[in-house]
């Protein structure tokens, strides 16, 4: 890479940003904006999890910093009225000093068949982590599985939009007054693996005052439903 000039990714701003990514590959631009947001600031990352998007080894593996992972604290919701349990607990878990909450695939638990209620549910799960948003204004990074259905409130409720668009050139974030420009490799090839994300975020890191570095990798502390996060 080359490393006269930083890759350049979209800051989250307090609110609801919705990361709207096309195609199927959304795991890795997720993490990678959720470690850049961590390694660029203190406090603690609340994640709600939803379809194993917090897959703890990506995370380690990602992470120039091991530093950052410290930070992370995930709870996992298997179904949707885990989910709502989950999400009515943010507002006790959220402080002032929260760096960032992420809920990704958040229409996911209430799309089950057995959800007779799930847009409901996602309506009240919606009107919580807003108000966790404008209370401690902080920024809510959501994602969508789809965007018809139970992802459209996603997308009303959303403050900001972050698209996320594959591109020959690779992954370009675009917001209303931020797109990416470029990737710089060199050879004018981007591939949008896990070591491309590495370089990103190890590129990025000393920017933000972070130690490179990959041994002894903490894991992100990680409960389920019936834990504390």
């Amino acid at each position: 890479m080359d490393r006269t000039r930083l890759p350049e990714l979209p800051t989250l701003d307090p609110g609801v940003q919705l990361l709207a990514i096309d195609g199927q590959r959304a795991g890795e631009p997720l993490r990678a904006l959720v470690l850049d947001h961590a390694l660029g600031g203190g406090g603690q990352v609340r994640w709600v999890d939803s379809r194993g998007y917090a897959r703890t080894d990506r995370l380690a593996r990602l992470a120039p910093d091991p530093r950052a992972l410290d930070r992370i604290r995930i709870a996992r919701g298997f179904t949707a009225h885990q989910h709502v349990a989950l999400v009515r607990r943010l507002p006790d878990v959220v402080t002032d000093d929260t760096a960032l909450v992420v809920l990704p695939a958040m229409d996911a638990p209430y799309r089950a068949d057995d959800v007779s209620r799930g847009r409901a549910l996602l309506l009240r799960s919606l009107a919580t982590v807003a108000r966790v948003a404008r209370d401690h204004a902080v920024p809510v990074l959501v994602t969508r599985t789809d965007p018809e259905g139970l992802g459209e409130p996603l997308a009303a409720a959303a403050d900001r939009t972050v698209e996320c668009r594959q591109t020959p050139q690779g992954p370009r974030f675009v917001t209303d007054d931020f797109e990416t420009q470029v990737y710089p490799q060199g050879d004018g090839i981007v591939q949008t693996t896990l070591a491309f994300w590495r370089r990103v975020l190890a590129a990025r890191a000393p920017a933000a005052g972070s130690e490179s570095g990959h041994d002894d990798h903490p894991t992100p502390a990680e409960v389920t439903v019936d834990g504390a996060y």
